[in-house]
């Protein structure tokens, strides 16, 4: 259900409707304090996600007040992409398949997951005979236009009505998501770095 229900609408649901068992839960949250205290120090790190998409989600309230009492210098995106409750510092979306259509509200709004294009460079991939992405390309060419069409013409506009946040997905690909800018192996970046560069500084002078 936990991408099923978001799939025909439904983002809002009561946590307990998701079962998660007390051991699970038990677990989780003495990870969540080791995580937040063995990094509370990396300036890297300017934002806390603690449920993705409703997995394994409990309580998302009660953890938000036990992130911030943690740390209460970073935001905290309580549930990314969906099945929101009461708390979090962000308005939080995911959008694959569909063009981002956005609005923003009382909260600062955070397009947390887009994108997801794949291409496999030939020769730098783990598995090859799977292919995992949102929209598919064969030529490095054409996963490039694709890249930077989707951030001028859906993301770019979106920054003059309130969009703070976009994170891509995702930075390099993994065993068997092959969507990322990188190869697995790390050997080929699939986009150019000169218009990367001229993206960022639109993007910086957009804001």
């Amino acid at each position: 259900k936990d991408t099923v229900l978001p799939t025909i609408g439904l983002k809002r649901v009561p946590d307990f409707l998701f079962n998660c068992k007390k051991k699970n839960r038990t677990v989780f949250e003495k990870e969540m304090e080791k995580t937040v205290k063995r990094l509370h120090n990396h300036p890297c790190i300017v934002y806390w996600t603690i449920f993705n998409e409703g997995w394994g989600q409990f309580s998302a309230d009660k953890m938000y007040d036990k992130m911030k009492k943690l740390d209460d210098s970073r935001f905290v995106d309580a549930t990314s992409g969906w099945f929101w409750r009461k708390k979090s510092d962000v308005d939080s979306h995911h959008v694959y398949f569909k063009k981002v259509d956005l609005k923003a509200g009382k909260m600062p709004l955070v397009l947390s997951e887009f994108g997801g294009y794949s291409f496999k460079p030939e020769g730098h991939v783990f598995n090859t005979e799977n292919t995992y992405g949102y929209g598919k390309f064969e030529a490095q060419e054409a996963f490039e236009e694709a890249f930077f069409r989707l951030y001028e013409e859906e993301v770019l506009p979106h920054v003059a009505k309130g969009l703070c946040a976009a994170v891509y997905t995702q930075v390099s690909d993994v065993e068997d998501e092959t969507n990322g800018l990188l190869s697995y192996d790390r050997e080929v970046r699939k986009i150019n770095a000169e218009k990367a560069l001229l993206l960022a500084e639109k993007l910086k002078n957009t804001i």
